[in-house]
């Protein structure tokens, strides 16, 4: 079979335009990152603060009530980080991540000089790129599920009856965190190192890094780091095949909404609220993936795998496209 993965006007676009300035040594690239990352977490905590202080104010007052003194710095820390993990407030921190894809877009066009259309936001065929990630998304996880199933990691347990106005939050919350991730690790990581550097490496160096912002999450392990790291190798293709970011932005809101808020598992190791179904998890850990959900399971390794081979080998992905047009490109 042919490798279907091949230089694009995409790809030449990114290490041909003049106004692109990017350092070429790839230490300086994943220092870069690494200063933009914590930027992006800090600017999401900037922005969920507002909604948290009535919160933390009247636990504090509380508290003070209930024991007559004063609040330790550490039993401070402990409130806010339980009421910031709530699952009501899910929807609020993933609104939030719009913060950071704001700096992430501003770094790169102040810093960097780049235009959208570098960072995959074509606008040629945005709304249907779009229809078709939300699509594969849902039937990529759906598909893990089942695999999962079969192999006795998972009961379903039918309707539980939360459907309302807080699931339609989520549901906007998750993609809106989901096209937060993308235009970091494949919009600004995957394309400043496919500026200088072969398509694999770029490709790979994402991906790992993809993989290991998670190792915080509950239950995160060897197998979860793999399959996210997979999953960054699948979103990378998927870019490079279809010459733009909306797809992958689509494929990875909807997957982890589905996960978390539709089927009801834990998300990255996060419970993230309401759900449509119910799901629960057995111990067989290889099919559950354990505390980290099935993110971290073996049919959520399988059914990754067998997209990135498809990406790899089958032909048809790839969007007909003409040289990129500046006229064309938001």
């Amino acid at each position: 079979m042919k490798l279907q993965l091949q230089n694009t006007p995409f790809i030449d676009d990114i290490r041909n335009v003049k106004t692109f300035r990017v350092p070429k040594n790839i230490i300086l690239k994943l220092l870069i990152f690494a200063g933009i990352f914590y930027l992006m977490q800090l600017a999401e905590t900037i922005c969920i603060f507002p909604f948290l202080l009535p919160r933390v104010f009247d636990w504090a007052r509380q508290q003070t009530e209930a024991n007559g003194g004063s609040l330790s710095s550490e039993e401070t820390m402990d409130a806010i980080n339980a009421i910031a993990a709530d699952p009501a407030n899910v929807w609020m921190m993933l609104f939030c991540t719009v913060g950071g894809t704001i700096l992430v877009l501003l770094y790169c066009r102040i810093v960097e000089g780049r235009r959208l259309h570098t960072l995959g936001f074509c606008k040629k065929g945005a709304f249907v790129q779009y229809l078709i990630g939300l699509g594969l998304g849902f039937a990529a996880f759906t598909l893990t599920l089942l695999v999962d199933m079969l192999m006795g990691g998972v009961r379903f347990e039918g309707f539980s009856g939360s459907v309302g106005i807080s699931l339609l939050l989520v549901f906007i919350g998750f993609l809106l965190q989901g096209m937060s991730e993308e235009v970091l690790c494949r919009g600004f990581m995957l394309t400043s190192t496919l500026r200088d550097h072969n398509v694999w490496w770029a490709i790979l160096v994402n991906s790992i890094l993809f993989g290991a912002f998670h190792f915080m999450n509950d239950g995160f392990g060897v197998l979860a780091m793999l399959n996210i790291t997979i999953c960054g190798i699948l979103f990378s293709l998927l870019m490079l095949r279809t010459q733009n970011i909306w797809i992958c932005g689509a494929f990875h809101g909807i997957w982890n909404f589905v996960q978390g808020n539709f089927y009801g598992l834990p998300v990255s190791g996060i419970d993230s609220g309401d759900t449509v179904f119910r799901c629960t998890l057995t111990d067989v850990t290889l099919a559950t993936g354990g505390d980290f959900g099935l993110e971290a399971s073996l049919g959520c390794t399988i059914v990754l795998g067998i997209g990135c081979l498809l990406l790899l080998f089958v032909p048809g992905f790839s969007k007909k496209q003409d040289a990129a047009a500046p006229s064309e490109n938001a």
